[in-house]
Parts: structure tokens; C-alpha cells; sequence
């Protein structure tokens, strides 16, 4: 979770640098990722109120004049569909720094002087998902109830002199996914109580509970209340609270909306907002769903629900996926005026099931599988009332649904002084034991060298002594435990023999230009012997996690096509993979284990050029590589021996199997269609490999890379192609690409160049191939067509070249 440090001093007192502070958290036990500064490398950008702005005719442009806080209003040329007069905006002056350290300079701009830029909150460092959305194709404008002026910094006003903390939490502290939940945290760490408000809501509408049956499955929401609010006018939420959500990594979206995302960073709720004509029928049920049922979700997309998948239906249809996600027909919308909140505790797992099944995984869902407050449902349905009482103009109606309502006790957990500091080493007394568990605001009783602890809800992650042996370890400091010396053997350093020989054939294989893959030694039982000569007897899982993993691997060459059809799915088709480590079986009823290496190749030799031609990997370009390894560990060629055979999962007739002096050794030839054919993402492909059991050549081998992932998210490729005077440069026209693609622009290269009869002379033809990659989100058609269209402009303004 990121955790904003201006709103934890909503409810602590803290006067420590921000980075101190975030290494004595990771020292506690919950490691800080990284601590941003979001206005760190910006400079000179202030706030501008625009005085007058007048179309360029024939052009997108717009001629402004702005006010900044200086003598003379500037006159700036901006792009921007939205800019308008009477607009306070951001505003890079002369000499200003934005995002990706980039200059602002004065210049001309169609011959017009503009002394400085009008800016989008991304030229300034925002990310495309937190941008509101009437604002991601245009420059930001400042709201009315912003206090903001002509020539003010801007960094308070968009909450960039905060600084974030990204909690990097492991799942069983979830209690931290929530602001309150950090300050309790951080004020334990700090020794600090935390002052944390409870709200007083007043009802000022009718009642409204006999408009709405409400029927609930306990064992699917042990606890689900209801409000309903009217008179709502949907709009924009003040700034302050979209500061908070947009530095917790959230979109604002309206005043109903950022609401229930407020409150759940707040108290670590999850709640969600119906349109109150959803419930039209007076009838609300909370049920699993039926097969066959579907439902279109507020991300737009259409899914059958599984039988196992939670809904909240109006009586008759789904309206949301509990604790995932609401659907379309539910939604608040700008007509929007009744209002009903819902605030709710469901089934963890069915929920976290429910999202990875339909890959749909969100922040609410996120809270639910891990675990939430369960005393924190009635103060967060309440404090949503609230602050739409106050921004969005509401009426809260008396009266609350509880269609459920289970209590959860707090947890009473007995252990001793003694037991505490005898796993710890320490030699803590009572009252030290008691201030420590004060700090984490959790009540003690002492018995002699009994306590007694009452952890409150919050805190679910604790129930048995040995937690709270973790509790008192951690908050008095890891740093402050004696360190003793083991009692071990001596140890030499370095490698032993055998480890030396598998470095050494690591290290050539490396040296081909092979990438080294890790994959999982338990697979499926089919796969675990397919690519297989002779196939052992299998050392199987007595109680695997499924089936998929539930035997023991006795080839790496499975691990590869898993890891080729990841790639081929992100297209990424040009593989050079290799994997060594262990097989397994179950032979003669012992297990044992054997040394192995693999590889696979896929696509071209080498990467596409026009000055040369294209070569596909084949069996002999694999068959070339193996015997440079032969080679390289000195093995006689002489006494190496290819045969043709048929292996599972291997192409009939074209698979070797690899003998050395007579013994079996590996086997190398191209995948079987039939099994990359059943893998969607691999058809059509060819995947050629071998694999060695490198136990067999144990005897022969000679004593004696870090690779980037491949991005989660795909790339898209686009040509271009276009003519050109003959003597017009590739620097020019790759400089003037460059400089209008945008920051998606990973690759550019030629691919053809042609000059002959069939075009104009004292021309040319070139053609270049371009690609784009976002790593951090997914890349749309829209923003490269939007990329190539400016470039394409640029070519015809700046080159005359004609697009072909």
C-alpha cells in the first residue's frame, strides 16, 4: 500500500525524516519498497491563471496569455483541446524542470514566441492510471475550491511535497492496508499513540429501511449493513481528497465514488455505491451465483459467473460480484440523485477465488482475502454518510439495514515472561514486556510471569504465543538481540568439483547467447515424463495443491515450452532459453535425483537487419550449438552418436537421440506439433532443444548472465514506410521520429531501403519498423496511432517526405 506521510500526520505526531522513518519500519518487519518524493527533479512550476486564449487558425494550437505572479502576464502556445480562459493551470515557466528531467526553454512555436509550456499532470510526473479522467488528454485545471494563485509553487496544491511509503506487506499483515492500520503501526515503532477520531453521524431524512428486504446467505457476509443517502449531486471531490486518493495510486472519479475509495484507504474497509433505482423491486439478496448467469462489470467487461461466485443480486439479476467488483447496471452515474452504501465483511476465500478466476483482481478484493477489521464496518458505512452530507450535498435517511450482523470477539492470548525471553534471548522483565505491547495499543494483564493479552480486531494476524514472541522481538528491536555463535563444523569456502564442472558448462552455454530459465520441479504426471526416452517410475505428492503440480519433473525440457508459450503470449518469439538442474524418479523404490541441462530456440538466428538474410532456427543450427558445447567441455566427437528416435512429445522425424560410447546421454530434435498446437499461444510455432543427463558425462566434463523479464505487458509494432529525397539522411529522419514518438518508443531499425526505376528519381524508399512498449501498464492501440500520426506530420513538415 502506498502510505502518504502528510496524512499520517493526521494521526501522529512526526518531526523525522521521512526516509529515517522508512528504514526503522523495514526494521520492524514490514519492509518499505521505495520512499517517493513526487516533486524531487521538478523546478519552476508554479500556478498560472489564463487571462486570454485565441485559436491559431488552421492549426490545434492556442494562443494564451497567463498570469504567473510576475510583472507582465506570459505569453504561452499551448496544444491542449481544454485550455480556455479564466483557467488556473499548471505552468512550466523558462528554465523549469518536468518529469523525465526534460527543459523548458522559450522558443517559437509556428512563429509565435511562447515563454514557457501549459502542462497535463503527466509532464509532471503523474502516472496515465491516477490522472482524472476529463484531464488525461488535456492540461490540468485547477478546481474552484482550490486556494490557489497566480505564481504559487504547485507542489502543496497537488500534494507532491508529500512524500509516499509503498508498505511492501506480506499477506498476514494486512492490517496495514489501511491508514489507520499504518499509524497504529508506525506509532509502536515511533512510541506514539495514534489519535484515531470515531465519527458521530446525525440523521436528518425519513426513515427508509421498509423501503429495501434485504436477504443474506450468513455464511457468505457474516456481517452486511446498509445506508442509503438522497439528494445527492454527483461532481467532482474537493481537492484534498483527490490529492489522497491520487498519491494512494487511485483514479478520483466523482464525489460518490471517491467516497467509498477514501474511506477504504482510511479504515481498510472495502465499500461499494449502488445507484439506489437498482433496488427498484425492493428486494436485495446476497446468494451465490447460478450457472449460466452473467454480468457486465464496471470495467466493461462481460463475464459468466461460476456457481462458487458470490452476488448481490435486486432480487432477480446479478448487480455486483461481492467483493470484487460492482456491475454496469449498478453504477452512479451524473443523474444519479438516492444513494444506497454498503459496507460488508465476505467470505475471504470465495472471494479471492472469485477474482482470480475471472483475472479481475482489485483493491476491495485484495482486503477481502487477506482479511479485514471487522469492528471497522459500522464506522466506515457512517463516515461515508458524512462526507457526502458534506461534498456531495446528501440527506442521510434515519435508519440502518443489518442484514447480518456477527460479532468477532478480540483474541485472548496467555503466555509467560519466561517463555518470551527464552525464544528471544533476552532478559526483559514484565514491566518492559508491557510497555512494548502498549506501544501496539493492546491490553496486558500480569499474573506473576503469566500475561494475559487482549489483541483487538485489528490485529487478526495474532493468536497464539509464539506472535506475540514476534511482537515484543520486533518493537524492541531486532538490532538489540545478542548475536551468539552457532555451534557448527568449519567450513571451507568455494566450489566443490562437481559444482565447478556445472558452472563450466553454464558458462559456455551463456556464452552462445543463451538466456538461463528457472521453472517448477513439480508438474503434471504427463508432463513430467513427456520429452522423455525412457521413462522412470514417477516421485509423486501425497497431498499436492493440485493437479498441475503434483509429480515430480524427470525432464527440464517441459519447464522450457512453459516458459516459451509465456513469452510467445507477450510476443516475444525470438527465444533463447536454457535451464540446468535436477530430475527426479522414483527408480527401483528409491528417489533419486539427476543433474540436467536443457535448452530451446525459437525464431531467428539472428535479429532482423536489412543487410543480411533472415535465418530461421532449425535442427542443424541446435545440432551446430550442441557440438560447440561438446567441444568446449571435451567430449570426443568421435565417440558421439545421433540415432533417430521417437520420444514423447517430440517430432518423429525430427528427434535424435544422443549416445556417447554407447550410453545414452540426451536427446535433441524440434517440439511435437501436437503439443504445441494444443497450446494457443504456441501454434504454429517451431521450438527445437536438446537435453543432456549430465550425470552420464560427469567423467568428461572440464572443471572450471543476468537476463531482464520479459515485460508484463505486450509490445505493439507498427511500419512505416515513406520516400524520400536521395539526399535527405537515416540521422535526419531517425532524429525527427525520435523526437515526436513519445516515451513508449523502445526500438526503431530499418528494414528496407530501395532506390531503382519503379520511384521518382533523385529519390528514395526506406521503411522502418517501430516499437512500442509501456512496462508499467498496458499500451492501447490509441495512444501509438496517436504516436504515429504526429510523427508521420512531422516527417511531411520537416523532411517533405511523402508516406507511402
Amino acid at each position: 500500500m502506498l502510505v502518504s506521510y502528510n496524512w499520517l500526520q493526521d494521526f501522529l505526531n512526526l518531526d523525522q525524516d521521512p526516509k529515517d522513518l522508512a528504514e526503522k519500519i523495514t526494521r520492524t518487519g514490514v519492509e518499505i519498497a521505495s520512499v517517493n518524493h513526487p516533486q524531487e527533479g521538478l523546478k519552476k512550476i508554479v500556478v498560472g491563471h489564463v487571462l486570454d486564449c485565441k485559436a491559431v487558425e488552421g492549426t490545434h494550437l492556442h494562443l494564451t496569455h497567463v498570469d504567473v505572479g510576475e510583472d507582465e502576464p506570459l505569453q504561452i502556445v499551448c496544444g491542449a483541446p481544454n485550455v480556455a480562459a479564466g483557467e488556473n493551470v499548471i505552468v512550466a515557466l523558462h528554465g523549469a524542470r518536468i518529469a523525465g528531467n526534460e527543459k523548458i526553454k522559450k522558443g517559437k512555436i509556428r512563429g509565435m514566441e511562447s515563454y514557457g509550456m501549459l502542462c497535463a499532470l503527466q509532464e509532471i510526473g503523474f502516472s496515465d492510471s491516477t490522472v482524472p479522467g476529463k484531464y488525461v488528454n488535456g492540461i490540468y485545471v485547477f478546481p474552484e475550491d482550490a486556494e490557489v494563485k497566480p505564481g504559487d509553487d504547485v507542489y502543496q496544491a497537488l500534494g507532491m511535497d508529500d512524500y509516499i511509503l509503498d508498505f511492501d506487506i506480506t499477506p498476514n499483515r494486512a492490517d496495514t492496508l489501511s491508514m489507520e492500520g499504518a499509524a497504529y503501526e508506525v506509532g509502536a515503532i515511533v512510541n506514539e499513540k495514534p489519535q484515531i477520531e470515531n465519527v458521530v453521524l446525525k440523521e436528518d431524512g425519513p426513515d427508509w429501511t421498509s423501503e429495501l428486504d434485504a436477504e443474506v446467505d450468513e455464511k457468505l457476509a457474516p456481517k452486511y449493513y446498509l445506508r442509503k443517502v438522497s439528494g445527492v449531486k454527483i461532481g467532482d471531490s474537493p481537492l484534498w481528497m483527490q490529492r489522497r486518493l491520487w498519491n494512494a495510486g487511485i483514479r478520483p472519479i466523482n464525489n460518490v465514488v471517491d467516497v467509498t475509495n477514501y474511506v477504504m484507504l482510511l479504515t481498510g474497509q472495502p465499500m461499494h455505491a449502488y445507484d439506489a433505482k437498482t433496488f427498484k423491486s425492493g428486494k436485495l439478496v446476497v446468494r451465490k451465483a447460478e450457472k449460466g448467469e452473467k454480468l457486465t462489470l464496471l470495467n466493461d467487461k462481460e463475464i459468466e459467473l461460476d456457481p462458487n461466485d458470490i452476488i448481490i443480486t435486486d432480487g432477480d439479476k446479478p448487480v455486483m460480484m461481492a467483493g470484487v467488483m460492482g456491475g454496469k447496471n449498478s453504477e452512479v452515474e451524473n443523474d444519479t440523485t438516492d444513494v444506497i452504501l454498503e459496507s460488508a465483511v465476505f467470505d475471504g476465500t470465495l472471494v479471492r477465488k472469485a477474482a482470480l478466476r475471472h483475472a479481475n483482481r482489485t483493491e476491495a478484493s485484495s482486503r477481502f482475502e487477506k482479511g479485514i477489521n471487522w469492528d471497522n464496518t459500522q464506522k466506515a458505512i457512517d463516515i461515508a454518510a458524512l462526507l457526502l452530507r458534506n461534498d456531495a450535498s446528501a440527506t442521510v435517511n434515519a435508519g440502518e439495514i443489518k442484514a447480518t450482523d456477527q460479532t468477532r470477539k478480540p483474541a485472548v492470548v496467555k503466555t509467560t515472561v519466561s517463555y518470551i525471553n527464552n525464544v528471544l534471548g533476552t532478559e526483559l522483565s514484565s514491566d518492559e514486556m508491557v510497555k512494548i505491547l502498549d506501544r501496539l495499543c493492546f491490553e496486558t494483564q500480569v499474573d506473576g510471569d503469566q500475561l494475559t493479552v487482549t489483541v483487538p480486531n485489528r490485529r487478526w494476524d495474532i493468536a497464539i504465543p509464539a506472535d506475540l514472541v514476534e511482537e515484543v522481538g520486533r518493537i524492541y528491536g531486532y538490532d538489540n538481540l545478542k548475536s551468539t555463535q552457532p555451534l557448527l563444523a568449519e567450513t571451507h569456502g568455494g566450489y566443490s568439483e562437481a559444482e565447478t564442472k556445472l558452472r563450466r558448462v553454464k558458462k559456455v552455454v551463456e556464452g552462445q547467447g543463451l538466456m538461463e530459465a528457472i521453472s517448477y520441479s513439480l508438474t503434471s504426471p504427463e508432463k513430467a515424463v513427456r520429452f522423455t526416452m525412457n521413462p522412470k517410475p514417477l516421485a509423486e505428492v501425497e497431498m499436492p495443491l493440485n493437479s498441475a503440480r503434483s509429480a515430480m519433473r524427470q525432464n527440464l525440457m517441459t519447464g522450457l515450452v512453459d516458459a516459451a508459450s509465456y513469452n510467445f503470449a507477450r510476443k516475444e518469439n525470438d527465444l533463447h532459453f536454457f535451464e540446468q538442474g535436477r530430475v527426479y524418479d522414483h527408480d527401483n523404490d528409491t528417489f533419486n535425483e539427476h543433474e540436467h541441462l536443457a535448452t530451446l530456440y525459437s525464431g531467428s538466428i539472428f535479429e532482423d537487419n536489412w543487410q543480411h538474410k533472415n535465418e530461421k532456427v532449425d535442427f542443424f543450427y541446435v545440432k551446430g550449438q550442441l557440438e560447440d558445447l561438446f567441444e568446449a567441455i571435451g567430449l570426443d566427437e568421435n565417440k558421439i552418436e545421433y540415432k533417430a528416435a521417437e520420444i514423447n512429445g517430440m517430432h518423429p522425424t525430427r528427434t535424435a537421440a544422443i549416445y556417447l560410447d554407447g550410453q545414452y546421454i540426451g536427446m535433441i530434435g524440434m517440439i511435437a506439433h501436437a503439443v504445441t498446437m494444443a497450446d494457443k499461444a504456441l501454434r504454429g510455432s517451431e521450438l527445437y532443444g536438446y537435453e543432456l543427463d549430465l550425470d552420464a558425462i560427469d567423467a568428461t566434463l572440464n572443471k572450471g548472465m543476468t537476463s531482464k523479464p520479459a515485460p508484463k505487458f505486450p509490445a505493439i509494432e507498427r511500419d512505416l514506410s515513406i520516400l524520400v529525397k536521395k539526399d535527405v539522411t537515416n540521422s535526419e529522419i531517425e532524429n525527427v521520429i525520435l523526437a515526436n514518438a513519445g516515451k513508449y518508443l523502445k526500438n526503431l531499425k530499418v528494414i528496407d531501403v530501395y532506390e531503382g526505376s519503379h520511384i521518382e528519381p533523385g529519390k528514395k524508399s526506406l521503411a522502418y519498423n517501430l516499437t512500442f512498449l509501456n512496462e508499467h501498464d498496458t499500451l492501447t492501440d490509441e495512444v501509438v496511432t496517436k504516436a504515429m500520426n504526429k510523427i508521420t506530420e512531422a516527417l511531411m513538415n520537416d523532411l517533405e517526405v511523402k508516406i507511402r
